[in-house]
């Protein structure tokens, strides 16, 4: 780095100005990434806090939440088979309703047996089973004004839900909040008539047997033959946590759209990076052409640039990444409630390394070049 620290010393306002650009590119890198892992949390958090390890949809070539309907003998038939250590009922419907200030909501609602697995803990409140019609509401919701007490009424259907508990964390699909019911209340409201039963009637056996998916949680030992096996006899289609994201129509949209966006970002930085060396080199020729003159190896002078480069990178990195952190703390304290921004460290990391790796390759590109320097062409070019 002998001769490398020099040159930043005397080209200090050029490397500034390159370490800008880098710091620049870092940046939007990394709050490119809270906002895809904001994207994919508001989308589908509820999955992701789901502790199902799968989930077993009507059989289909692409089955939704939405399209599925599954009836008693299939979730039955799941929780008899070998190794699911759980096998529950789970409603999901998307609904439109008011409160009674009559401001509109949009949320989905997931019908759930009380004190199943998929029960969920609530951070005020009381939880679900607590009343016929009570509802834990996602930590979403209740950031947009709803409160325990409240009452939602379902347009259409005219289902009444009174709000009796709030969960400790978003849980949203399709970036709306979800909306935790007891499972006879969301048949109630998906399967019977608007208003539920006429007073003295009870709804039809028939309408507390069906779901539209089984929540499973099988043991880690199930292979997926075994699985397969279980579709085929009970008619289902089964696909693990990770694969029901893609059950989201825009989950795969916005992870491609953002990624497409970041890959773009680290190709512009090896291009960036690299030409920025090209010319540096082409501009230093005689001077190289000098030190070889006086013993310096190809090999120590690849070295020198190669340092150059990643003290360059380093430190345009560290000012990027600093930034866009503090960017995104500002961002989420003053952003509207649901707006989809979380950093998730793990993917910080990658894009940081990402980028550097790519600088590090562009920049080796170039400076390879200094190989083919002649000492006696270079110092004899001027003459």
């Amino acid at each position: 780095m002998f001769i490398a620290s020099r040159d930043l010393v005397y080209a200090k306002g050029r490397f500034a100005l390159m370490g800008l650009v880098v710091a620049l590119v870092a940046y939007l890198m990394t709050f490119l990434s809270g906002l895809s892992g904001g994207l994919i949390s508001n989308n589908v958090s509820g999955l992701i806090a789901s502790p199902a390890t799968h989930f077993a949809f009507q059989y289909d070539d692409r089955p939704t939440f939405r399209s599925s309907l599954v009836d008693r003998p299939m979730w039955e038939g799941w929780s008899s088979r070998s190794g699911v250590l759980h096998a529950e009922p789970l409603g999901h419907t998307t609904f439109n309703g008011r409160n009674q200030r009559n401001e509109p909501l949009e949320f989905v609602l997931w019908g759930i047996r009380p004190g199943s697995f998929l029960d969920v803990p609530v951070e005020g409140g009381e939880r679900l089973g607590s009343t016929e019609s009570g509802v834990v509401i996602s930590r979403l919701l209740a950031d947009r004004g709803v409160e325990i007490g409240d009452t939602i009424t379902l347009d259409r259907v005219l289902t009444e839900l009174t709000v009796i508990g709030i969960t400790g964390d978003e849980r949203n699909y399709e970036h709306a909040p979800i909306v935790f019911t007891p499972l006879p209340k969301w048949q109630e409201a998906t399967y019977g008539p608007p208003g539920g039963a006429p007073p003295g009637e009870k709804l039809p056996d028939v309408v507390f047997d069906f779901a539209s998916v089984v929540a499973l949680k099988i043991d880690p030992g199930v292979t997926p033959p075994q699985i397969a096996a279980a579709d085929s006899d009970l008619g289902t289609t089964t696909l693990t946590l990770t694969e029901s994201f893609a059950t989201s129509p825009a989950y795969q949209v916005e992870v491609f759209t953002v990624a497409a966006i970041q890959a773009f970002l680290v190709v512009t930085s090896a291009v960036l990076l690299g030409a920025f060396f090209l010319i540096w080199t082409i501009q230093r020729t005689s001077e190289i052409g000098l030190v070889k003159a006086l013993g310096a190896s190809n090999g120590y002078l690849l070295r020198d640039s190669l340092g150059q480069a990643m003290l360059l990178l380093t430190g345009g990195l560290i000012v990027g990444v600093g930034l866009a952190l503090a960017t995104g703390v500002v961002f989420k304290a003053t952003a509207e409630a649901g707006t989809p921004f979380h950093y998730q460290p793990l993917t910080v990391a990658i894009s940081s390394l990402l980028l550097l790796g790519a600088g590090l390759v562009g920049g080796a590109v170039s400076i390879r070049r200094i190989t083919s320097i002649e000492p006696l062409i270079a110092l004899g070019r001027d003459r």
